[in-house]
């Protein structure tokens, strides 16, 4: 269940802007019109996403509520993405379709027949999957300017950080927020603290976190019972990170201040090793072919058969290497390209190398770069971990800006809008 997230979250989505006319209106967000049917079809779309998760459900009057609140935030973000005129057209929605479908080592057709175990037809998930796209590219157009880190951040991180020990795990989190306006009084904040309080002494009392998420926590995690996932200390707030380091298991720490209200902060569990890290080296060889104004293309897959008849009935693969491969940097030298790593290469090339043995010589072989014949020399194990976790530290170090970034223009986009629940058993 866990691989096909992605299918449940777009539930989400379902039906947003195939509204009836008639319905009765619950909510005004600007100039947009929120109806009934619509909030119904996304309440009942997210209780099946929290039976098919498992997570306790509350109440239906506070699970409307949450669910409301999370259309009044799709929909600002949806009008930015039009009045900036950020669109999708069906080519990229197509690709990133297709890629959704090999990262869950799916077929097309295999992908379709997912969907509709989780009860969405195909027209609808494109359409779904298409405004989270949006919403990500407006996210992204209005605060990935002020998100970047620097080679001497990351290497600034990791110089402070506690130990090598801690800088391998990754922490699963949960949280619960206790929202404060942008710029509140005192009495706010401490009226806040107070209602953070009583949730902690809820908790300690056996109350189940999720639950509490669901029905009081205020921010996007809210209705995945704030599950914030597995992160790693840089993806975390200095505040929030100085206190996860010392936490075992189980154990809820808070309340936190931060800039948008209050925290609560449940550890679930440590992955003790996660950013261990090892990658396979192959020492490659190859003779490349590749049509041009002197050979066509099919003058070009002859030629290299030719080549690969003359290597069965033992020509030495240097020479032929030496004498016609068009790769000038790897012919001088038998067509010695080094040591590669398969990510670095183009995918058809390093899915035949990963299969040959040591010694042994491919059929050609068809890349965007032409024909080639592959030979594996040696293989090796190396540990990449330092590399690894400076790439890790780096990711998380973005998304952990990008995350603060996009919570303090959501408050942003909400200060400055016109929001008016009309039906008033939802306020």
């Amino acid at each position: 269940m866990k691989r096909f997230n992605l299918f449940v979250s777009c539930l989400l989505w379902s039906s947003i802007g195939l509204t009836q006319p008639l319905d009765a209106a619950v909510a005004e967000v600007n100039d947009t019109i929120i109806t009934k049917s619509e909030l119904d079809k996304h309440f009942k779309d997210t209780k099946l996403q929290l039976m098919a998760t498992h997570q306790a459900m509350p109440n239906d009057d506070v699970l409307r509520k949450k669910v409301l609140e999370h259309l009044i935030d799709v929909y600002l973000q949806l009008q930015v993405a039009k009045n900036n005129n950020i669109a999708l057209d069906d080519d990229e929605l197509d690709d990133i379709m297709r890629n959704i479908a090999i990262q869950n080592k799916l077929t097309m057709d295999q992908l379709k027949e997912e969907l509709v175990k989780h009860g969405m037809n195909w027209d609808s998930y494109r359409e779904n999957l298409k405004k989270e796209v949006l919403l990500t590219r407006t996210q992204q157009q209005a605060v990935g300017r002020e998100v970047h880190v620097s080679d001497r951040q990351v290497e600034d991180y990791l110089a402070d950080a506690i130990d090598d020990e801690i800088n391998q795990k990754i922490f699963h989190l949960q949280n619960i927020v206790v929202p404060v306006s942008e710029t509140p009084s005192a009495q706010e904040v401490a009226d806040a603290k107070n209602k953070a309080l009583k949730l902690l002494d809820l908790v300690k009392k056996g109350q189940d976190f999720s639950q509490l998420a669901i029905t009081e926590s205020s921010d996007e995690y809210a209705l995945d019972g704030g599950d914030l996932g597995e992160r790693h200390l840089a993806e975390l707030p200095d505040i929030f990170a100085n206190v996860v380091v010392k936490m075992q298991a189980n154990q809820v720490q808070g309340p936190i201040r931060t800039p948008n209200g209050w925290q609560l902060i449940k550890l679930v569990g440590v992955n003790e090793d996660a950013l261990h890290h090892q990658i396979t080296k192959t020492h490659v060889k190859h003779i490349l072919i590749k049509p041009g104004p002197q050979m066509t293309e099919v003058e070009a897959e002859r030629f290299i058969n030719n080549l690969s008849r003359q290597i069965k009935s033992g020509k030495s693969f240097d020479i032929l290497a030496k004498q016609y491969s068009v790769d000038a940097a790897t012919a001088i030298k038998g067509g010695d390209m080094g040591w590669v790593v398969s990510n670095e290469l183009v995918p058809q090339f390093a899915e035949v190398m990963e299969k040959l043995k040591i010694g042994q010589i491919s059929e050609p072989v068809k890349s965007p770069f032409g024909w080639h014949i592959i030979q594996v020399v040696e293989r090796k194990v190396e540990d990449d971990s330092k590399a690894y976790q400076r790439q890790k530290v780096r990711a998380m170090l973005q998304q952990k800006k990008f995350q603060q970034a996009v919570q303090v223009w959501q408050q942003h986009l909400r200060a400055q809008a016109f929001i008016n629940v009309i039906d008033k058993s939802l306020a």
